[in-house]
């Protein structure tokens, strides 16, 4: 399968993809000896069997490492280790022995929709800025206003500067992160001045405007709790699964037969055509237990030819670090299934 990483959202989507065995072709350079101990870097192309994939959120860099299969004779590099750095517009091939799932497939597909969101929060103490994508929640700036006092004659100006500034910034990172949105909230008029000019600045980008008690990180964070935002992030699979778990733990409070966790018991369950959404860190796509991953893989692939729902989130991010507890995977189901129905 030939790739192109278009975002950072394309990168996730690789590291969730992609497991150790794959073999990438790619493009990359690499240090080689040319005499009297002095090493040059060399561009060329290796085939590299994969034994680690790492996602650095934000940096728009998937790391991969592995075995050289395949590379120039002339360096010497077949059979050893290289690692190199896939960045957004990096041509890739990725061959599978076994192929692709359709489930993969139309994940890749699929999740290029999702694309980010940026979220900005803005009184007259403080401004913040933050890119929301499936994969996780950055702060991209967190500054303090310092206007005048009320009475100094040049608040006006210095309040009109202040938004201008804000909107700038807004408009920048919005187009760099090639968001589609952007959520603008505060309290008062003050978010609605910034909101107009970044519209009139960028009109190709969706603008809404939401109440929030303060500006701020506190602010953005007090966003994301908004049912109106919640909307119109709902493809963010970070808002998603934030979702999810809150009305997990709801369940779970009142009845364990309308949920499920652990792999073991979601396969289960998933085998009854049972499940409506599945939640699961991506780590479990790559688990060395062999048990796991098959458990994982299986329930997946049920589950979204019932058309359930499958959310695949960061294991570092905030619903995925809660997940742990739950063995890194949870189910809400169609309806009840008492406890001695779902062994294995």
């Amino acid at each position: 399968m030939r790739l192109r990483p278009e975002s950072e959202e394309d990168l996730w989507l690789l590291r969730i993809t992609l497991r150790p065995g794959d073999v990438v072709r790619i493009r990359t350079s690499r240090d080689v000896p040319v005499g009297s101990g002095r090493k040059e870097r060399v561009v060329m192309t290796l085939r590299i069997r994969l034994d680690s994939i790492e996602f650095q959120p934000f940096t728009g860099k998937l790391r991969i490492s592995g075995i050289v299969v395949e590379g120039p004779d002339e360096f010497g590099v077949k059979g050893r280790r290289h690692s190199t750095a896939v960045s957004i517009g990096t041509w890739l091939v990725v061959e599978r022995d076994k192929g692709w799932s359709e489930q993969e497939l139309e994940r890749l597909a699929s999740g290029r929709a999702r694309g980010t969101a940026v979220i900005a929060a803005v009184d007259y103490d403080e401004f913040a800025l933050a890119v929301l994508a499936g994969h996780g929640m950055k702060i991209l700036e967190d500054t303090s206003a310092r206007l005048p006092g009320k009475d100094d004659p040049s608040r006006e100006q210095e309040v009109e500067k202040y938004v201008d500034r804000a909107a700038k910034r807004i408009v920048e990172e919005a187009a760099r992160h090639r968001s589609p949105i952007a959520v603008i909230a505060g309290p008062g008029q003050l978010k609605t001045s910034v909101a107009e000019k970044v519209q009139r600045a960028m009109p190709s980008l969706k603008v809404a405007t939401v109440d929030t008690s303060m500006g701020g990180v506190a602010g953005v964070r007090e966003a994301l709790r908004r049912e109106s935002v919640t909307r119109i992030l709902r493809e963010l699979s970070i808002v998603e699964a934030e979702g999810v778990l809150e009305e997990f733990l709801r369940r779970i409070a009142k009845s364990r037969d309308t949920v499920a966790y652990t792999p073991g018991e979601v396969l289960a369950v998933a085998r009854m055509g049972a499940v409506d959404t599945v939640l699961l860190v991506d780590a479990l796509l790559h688990s060395p237990d062999d048990t796991v991953r098959e458990a994982v893989d299986e329930a997946l692939r049920l589950v979204e030819s019932m058309g359930g729902r499958v959310i695949i989130i960061p294991g570092d991010s905030p619903a995925g670090e809660r997940l742990v507890s739950f063995g890194g995977v949870i189910a809400l189901l169609r309806y009840p299934v008492p406890q001695e129905a779902r062994r294995l």
